[in-house]
């Protein structure tokens, strides 16, 4: 007999032991067939171990974040943000469909925050004067003649209107009053400017700024040349005329501030009086050829704008003249500097 036969014989048997005791064979709740195979049919009811559902609310905390379940069941996830700010609690608040935005605008926010300050409060009561002096208190550090010309913008008719409601007539007929008080375009240009870049500032902090509109309204001024860059200058002194400055410096008994050299080392070395005044020794090249000129006067850069810049041999003449009695070579205030005006 082949093996084939003995296995068939040997099922068949087995099928006929168990017809005869009448159990189905039960092996530990599982049924199986003759050869020991688990009915699939068994096999799908077996109880299973029930998942955990996942229950509104029950996540890892996240700071700043609140579930907050809606009526589908699904959560919805609000960011708030508060902070005390000149003794009021502002806030911050939005709500996201899904975690890892709400996450990524909350770290936004609190980056922005950390570098800027708390935003404004997006209101339409915040006028032109607000903002600007918003911009005045905080950020950056602005020169001398921006803050002139901001603060005599907030006090003008414009400081009063709304910022959510400027419109592009409001900014156009600005420019035009200023041209109506004998400024020139390149004047205007400067306190435009001033206004249109306070402005920005605001309205990237939260204040209600119809921005777009700002900077249209600056776009068509400029193309119709109510605002004009200034001219480069193309006249210099004649001899004749410095030697009549100079004699009248040097005729001035209580001048104090050597003015004449201060005079005579601008016109070899083409530096602003305010760059001359900031001169360091420190700064200056053994050899006399070069001198570090500290914040160098730049359309945009206005802080750092460290240059090296050349020094003609008459200009490092005049360094060396100087008394090396303080850090600075000119060791003067550029507004004495230049109110001297006694030899006009």
């Amino acid at each position: 007999m082949t093996k084939s036969n003995q296995s068939i014989d040997a099922v068949l048997a087995q099928i006929a032991r168990n017809q005869a005791r009448g159990n189905d064979s039960i092996d530990h709740g599982r049924r199986v067939d003759a050869v020991g195979y688990v009915d699939a049919g068994t096999a799908a009811k077996r109880p299973q171990k029930l998942r955990k559902k996942a229950q509104p609310g029950k996540f890892r905390k996240e700071d700043n974040i609140t579930v907050v379940p809606q009526k589908n069941g699904s959560p919805s996830y609000r960011v708030q943000i508060r902070a005390r700010v000149e003794g009021k609690i502002k806030s911050l608040s939005k709500s996201f469909k899904h975690l890892p935005n709400a996450k990524s605008w909350r770290d936004k926010k609190k980056a922005e925050i950390e570098l800027h300050g708390f935003p404004n409060d997006t209101v339409d009561s915040v006028t032109v004067s607000d903002a600007i002096n918003d911009r005045l208190s905080r950020g950056r550090d602005l020169g001398r003649s921006a803050k002139q010309n901001l603060n005599w913008i907030k006090d003008s008719y414009l400081g009063n209107l709304k910022a959510a409601s400027l419109t592009s007539n409001d900014i156009y007929s600005f420019a035009e009053h200023l041209l109506s008080g004998e400024r020139l375009p390149q004047t205007a240009a400067g306190y435009m400017t001033h206004l249109a870049s306070a402005l920005d500032w605001a309205a990237r902090r939260g204040t209600q700024v119809p921005i777009e509109v700002v900077r249209l309204a600056m776009s068509n001024m400029w193309e119709d040349e109510l605002l004009a860059r200034s001219e480069a200058r193309e006249r210099r002194p004649s001899l004749c005329e410095l030697d009549q400055i100079m004699t009248a410096i040097h005729e001035n008994k209580r001048q104090k501030i050597p003015v004449g050299k201060i005079l005579v080392f601008a016109i070899f070395s083409t530096r602003r009086i305010s760059e001359i005044c900031r001169l360091r020794w420190e700064d200056l090249k053994a050899d006399g050829s070069q001198i570090l000129v500290r914040e160098m006067k730049h359309p945009r850069k206005k802080k750092m704008n460290n240059v090296w810049c050349d020094l003609p041999p008459e200009a490092f003449k005049i360094i060396n003249s100087m008394p090396k009695c303080s850090e600075f070579i000119f060791p003067f205030n550029p507004r004495s500097v230049q109110g001297n005006r006694s030899w006009i």
